[in-house]
C-alpha cells in the first residue's frame, strides 16, 4: 500500500466545513475510515476512500469554493517533514524543489514538478487520475496550498506571477481572484501550476535553519525508502506480525500501515486473505520453531505466543497442523 492522501488534509476539509459529530459521520461514510481515525491518525487514506470523502464534503457544503478554502489551511507546518524542510530551506527556489522532490511522502494522487526558465520559476501538477469534479477539488486545494505556503515562506504577499488551471473558469471564478491576490489567473491552461518571476527564487527565507533542514530531509528520505521497500499489503502485515512475534492486533498493524482497520480488512480481502489467517500463519511458524528447541515446554511456547492457557494453545495448534504439540515435537 502506498499513501494516496495524508489524513491531515482530510482533517482540513472537516475543519473548513466546521462539522459536528453527525457531520463527521456523514463525511467519512463509505470511505473505509472512521471518525476517530480521521481526527487522530497521522496516516493515509486510499484513493477510493479519498474520492468518496471529497464527494461527501461537496454534498455537505453549500460553498462552491470549499476546495480553495481547504487549501489555504494547508500551510508549511501541515505538510509534515516535507513542509519543515521547505521552511528550513535557504531560498524559495530550494523550498519549491523540495516540495517537488518529496510530495510523494504525502500523496500519490499527484506529483509536483519544478521548472525554471530565465524568466520564471514554477511548480506544476500532474494527476494520476482522470479529471473529474473530485480532481478539480484537489487541484484547487493543492494550488491554493502552494500559493499560501509561498506567502508564508517569503514572509510577504505575492505581488505578481500567474496561477494556471487546466479547466474552464468555474461559475465562482471571483472566489479564485480573492484566493490568489496579486496574480494573473489563467484558465484552460495546459496544466495546473503556479508561476513566479525568476528573481523570487533567489530570495532568502527568514526561517532558514541548516540543521533543521538536514533533519527534515533525512526524515523525508527515510519515508521514501520505506515506500520503495513495500510489497503487497499481505507482505507488509506479515512483516509487522513477524516483528511482534504474532502479538500485534489488527488495529495496531493498521496504525503502523497508516490506514484504518476497516481499510486494512478490505485491502486484505482484495488479496484473498484475512488478518487472522496471516496472524495464524505467523503464530504457527513461531510455534513450530520454538517446539524444535528442547528447553521450551509446551506451556512455555503457549505463553510466548500469548495464550492465557495451554488448552487454548493446543486447540489452535491442532487446527494449524492437524496434530498436537507433543506428537509434533516427537515427529
Amino acid at each position: 500500500m502506498t499513501p494516496d492522501l495524508a489524513l491531515t488534509y482530510c482533517r482540513m476539509i472537516a475543519q473548513t466545513l466546521g462539522l459536528d459529530q453527525a457531520g463527521l459521520e456523514k463525511l467519512v461514510a463509505n470511505t473505509g475510515v472512521d471518525v476517530d481515525t480521521l481526527q487522530h491518525s497521522d496516516g493515509f487514506i486510499d484513493w477510493p476512500g479519498a474520492h468518496q470523502l471529497i464527494a461527501n464534503a461537496r454534498q455537505l457544503s453549500d460553498r462552491p469554493d470549499i476546495g480553495l478554502q481547504t487549501g489555504l489551511r494547508a500551510l508549511p507546518a501541515m505538510h509534515g517533514p516535507m513542509g519543515m524542510a521547505a521552511m528550513a530551506s535557504p531560498t524559495l527556489r530550494d523550498a519549491m524543489q523540495l516540495f517537488a522532490r518529496f510530495i510523494n511522502t504525502r500523496t500519490q494522487v499527484f506529483t509536483n514538478i519544478f521548472e525554471e526558465t530565465p524568466h520564471t520559476i514554477s511548480l506544476r501538477q500532474e494527476f494520476a487520475y482522470p479529471f473529474d469534479d473530485i480532481v478539480q477539488f484537489l487541484t484547487e486545494s493543492a494550488i491554493a496550498s502552494v500559493f499560501a505556503c509561498h506567502v508564508v515562506l517569503r514572509g510577504s504577499p505575492i505581488s505578481d506571477g500567474e496561477v494556471h488551471f487546466n479547466y474552464p473558469a468555474p461559475s465562482y471564478a471571483d472566489r479564485y481572484a480573492e484566493t490568489f491576490p496579486g496574480t494573473r489567473l489563467v484558465f484552460d491552461a495546459p496544466c495546473a501550476a503556479i508561476k513566479l518571476p525568476a528573481h523570487y527564487g533567489d530570495e532568502p527565507l527568514p526561517s532558514h535553519d541548516r540543521d533543521l533542514l538536514w533533519i527534515a530531509i533525512e526524515q523525508c528520505e527515510a519515508r521514501q525508502e520505506a515506500l520503495r521497500n513495500r510489497g503487497t499489503v499481505s507482505d507488509q502485515v506479515l512483516a509487522l506480525l513477524h516483528q511482534s512475534h504474532g502479538q500485534a492486533s489488527l488495529s495496531q498493524v493498521a496504525d503502523q500501515l497508516y490506514m484504518s482497520p476497516r481499510t486494512l480488512i478490505r485491502k486484505l480481502k482484495l488479496e484473498e486473505t484475512r488478518f487472522q489467517q496471516l496472524r495464524d500463519q505467523t503464530l504457527s511458524r513461531r510455534a513450530a520453531q520454538l517446539l524444535g528447541l528442547p528447553h521450551y515446554t509446551v506451556a512455555a511456547v503457549a505463553e510466548d505466543l500469548g495464550y492465557t492457557d495451554v488448552a487454548s494453545f493446543r486447540r489452535a495448534f491442532q487446527r494449524w497442523f492437524n496434530t498436537n504439540p507433543g506428537r509434533f515435537r516427537r515427529e
